[in-house]
């Protein structure tokens, strides 16, 4: 693994915000200031097919998430903050699809709302 690949996937790993690529690259200079927005998207999406880390979709754009497997998402329409969704059995919703949709081989569920800083914040 190169130096790069490593800073990169040290500031996806380290953090529970799953970030952006700007993101990334932002953290990835505080430990290397050479490093590149260029650099920093050959890097993750080398680590994504490596299986190190995963890309999630959600609205505003990729975001990057340390935690591999199947699970839910969370996304506020307030400060736009998205975070892991624990408890939420997606396997029956893969299993039930499977005899009608061919075979199901990923599941990827974002909830969208208010969170609850945002909601206390009214």
């Amino acid at each position: 693994m190169s130096k790069q690949k490593t800073v990169v996937y040290n500031a996806v790993m380290s953090s529970s915000d799953h970030p952006t690529a700007d993101m990334v690259l932002s953290r990835c200079k505080e430990v290397m200031p050479s490093i590149n927005l260029a650099t920093v998207y050959r890097n993750l999406n080398a680590l994504i097919k490596e299986g190190a880390i995963q890309k999630i979709m959600v609205d505003g754009g990729d975001r990057f998430d340390k935690t591999l497997g199947t699970h839910a998402h969370f996304q506020c329409r307030v400060c736009n903050v998205v975070f892991d969704v624990d408890g939420v059995d997606l396997s029956c919703i893969k299993e039930g699809l499977n005899g009608i949709a061919n075979q199901v081989e990923d599941v990827d569920v974002t909830f969208k709302g208010v969170c609850q800083s945002c909601l206390n914040l009214n």
